[in-house]
C-alpha cells in the first residue's frame, strides 16, 4: 500500500482524517458482519485504496463508494475498474453540514426504488471527522439503513450505545437508539491502521428496527434544545418552546400539565431521559397550543 501510494506520490491526508486499514483479517470480519446479499445497495464512504471496496463489490446489485481525494479516486479507479457492480464517486459525501452529497443522493433515490432492490446498507472505514454530521445527516434524509457496519473512533462509538446517565449519552445516542439496535463488535488497536490513528476505533454494528424515522426527526429539534444545557431540570428549560416549536412563552402552570400528561415533574434532566420520554414530551407539545 505504501509502495504504491508512493509511486503514484501520494501519502495520508490528516485534512481528510486518512488512517487506512491494513490487517486483512479485520477486512474479512466486516464483509461477514455486512452479510451482503445479491440485491443489496451498498454506500461505503472513503474508497481509500479500494482494499476493503473490492470484497464489497463481489455480492451485492450495486456498490456506490465516495472517495473526496483526487489521488486517491483516480488510484483506485484504475485499481477496481473492473468491478462490474461498483459505482465510483468523486466528491465530498457531505455537502456543507446537513447535506449529503446530490449525486450520491440522486444514484441512491434511483436504486432504492428500483424493482427487487434489497437492502439498504452503509459499509465503511468512516473518516473520523465526519462521522457524526453524517450519520445524522443519512438517517434524517433516508430513515434508517437496514444495517450499517462501520468503523468509528471509540469515543463516537461509546456514545452511540451510551445510555441514560451516562456521560457519553448525546442526541445522537438517543437517534440512533430510537430506530436500532446498536453494538460493537470488537475494539480495535492502532496498529491495524496506517498511519497509526492518536485514537481507538471500534467496529460496530448497527441494524435497524424497520419502522418510521418521522417521530424521532420531529423530537430531534427538542432533543437538542434540552442538551443545550442537559444538567439543567428540563422544567426551568420549557419556560420558553424552542424557535422550531413556535418559541412560546409557559408560565408553571403550562408547565406542570405539559410534563405531567407524559409522567414527568420537571425536575429531570435531559441526560436522564431515555428515548422514549423525548418522544412522548414532542407529542404532547404537538398536541397542544400554546399562545406566543
Amino acid at each position: 500500500m505504501r509502495a504504491l501510494m508512493s509511486e503514484r506520490g501520494l501519502a495520508p491526508n490528516k485534512r481528510f482524517g486518512q488512517n487506512f486499514l491494513i490487517e486483512p483479517r479485520i477486512l474479512d470480519i466486516i464483509v461477514r458482519l455486512a452479510d451482503l446479499a445479491p440485491n443489496d445497495i451498498v454506500l461505503e464512504v472513503g474508497t481509500g485504496m479500494g482494499t476493503l471496496t473490492r470484497r464489497l463489490a463481489e455480492d451485492p446489485s450495486l456498490l456506490l463508494s465516495v472517495e473526496v481525494d483526487s489521488g486517491l479516486y483516480i488510484l483506485s479507479r484504475d485499481l477496481l475498474g473492473n468491478c462490474e457492480k461498483l459505482r465510483l464517486i468523486h466528491g465530498d459525501i457531505m455537502e456543507g453540514k446537513t447535506r449529503l452529497n446530490s449525486e450520491v443522493c440522486e444514484r441512491l433515490d434511483q436504486a432504492l426504488v428500483a424493482p427487487n432492490s434489497g437492502d439498504f446498507k452503509v459499509v465503511s472505514n468512516l473518516p473520523y471527522n465526519i462521522s457524526t454530521p453524517f450519520l445524522t445527516t443519512l438517517i434524517l434524509r433516508y430513515g434508517m439503513p437496514d444495517r450499517l457496519v462501520l468503523m468509528l473512533q471509540k469515543e463516537l462509538a461509546d456514545n452511540l450505545v451510551a445510555q441514560p446517565g451516562s456521560k457519553d449519552y448525546s442526541p445522537l445516542s438517543i437517534l440512533v437508539q430510537t430506530l436500532a439496535d446498536v453494538r460493537v463488535d470488537r475494539i480495535l488497536g492502532r496498529e491495524v491502521f496506517w498511519p497509526r490513528p492518536k485514537v481507538e476505533s471500534a467496529l460496530v454494528v448497527i441494524e435497524s428496527h424497520r419502522i418510521d424515522p418521522e417521530p424521532i426527526a420531529r423530537a430531534l429539534p427538542l432533543v437538542r434544545f434540552l442538551f443545550g444545557e442537559r444538567r439543567k431540570s428540563i422544567g426551568g428549560l420549557l419556560k420558553r418552546l424552542p424557535p422550531t416549536m413556535g418559541g412560546a412563552s409557559l408560565d408553571e402552570e403550562e408547565r406542570a400539565r405539559l410534563l405531567g400528561s407524559v409522567d414527568l415533574t420537571g425536575k429531570e434532566r435531559a441526560e436522564e431521559l431515555p428515548p422514549e420520554a423525548f418522544l412522548a414530551l414532542e407529542r404532547a407539545i404537538a398536541n397542544s397550543s400554546w399562545e406566543r
